[in-house]
């Protein structure tokens, strides 16, 4: 009988995910996982590639153990290729090189330097309006607006119903809403 484990590239016998489950995952979290590095102030293109260094890392793993929980396994992965990306940027002062043409680019635009500022201000006001929330609260709604889950995915990473979700969300809303300032 032939060997149906699949085999990694260099030939050797591989316990772990075969490509076509590396496929699946690939066409499942890409979306997110670009979204997620984009969150955490890298590029498209940079975001792209550490989304692609998850899976090359998947690839490579030995065990399809994790996958009871995939989402977890992947965005643990994807956790663990930030702070390597982080810490490599560190080592390297990446984050402190500037792309003189973009820059001057934005300088020249009076206007986006004034929204850029009033983005700065907003994001200000709302992060002091929402430090009077819970911390499941706060976190609820930051899973949401700002990471782009779904209530049924924030219940599923929180292990509650739908239901508590939604009522965490209302009570965050209510809560920001009455401490928003009138529009003169």
């Amino acid at each position: 009988m032939a060997d149906m484990a699949p085999h990694h590239r260099d030939g050797k016998r591989r316990l772990g995910l075969a490509d076509a489950e590396v496929e699946a995952l690939y066409q499942r979290f890409r979306p997110a996982l670009v979204r997620y590095f984009e969150r955490r102030g890298f590029t498209g293109s940079d975001a792209e590639d550490l989304t692609q260094d998850v899976f090359i890392k998947i690839s490579r793993r030995d065990t399809s153990a994790e996958l009871w929980e995939p989402q977890g396994f992947v965005f643990r992965v994807a956790a663990n290729v930030l702070k390597d990306q982080i810490r490599r940027n560190a080592v390297r002062h990446q984050t402190q090189h500037v792309n003189l043409d973009d820059e001057a680019e934005r300088l020249e635009d009076p206007e986006s330097l004034e929204a850029a500022y009033e983005q700065r201000e907003a994001l200000a006001q709302v992060m002091q309006m929402m430090s009077g929330l819970t911390p499941k609260c706060r976190a609820v709604l930051l899973l949401n607006k700002y990471e782009g889950l779904s209530y049924s995915e924030i219940a599923q990473r929180f292990g509650v119903s739908v239901s508590a979700i939604e009522k965490h969300m209302i009570h965050a809303l209510k809560h920001l809403r009455a401490q928003w300032p009138p529009t003169p």
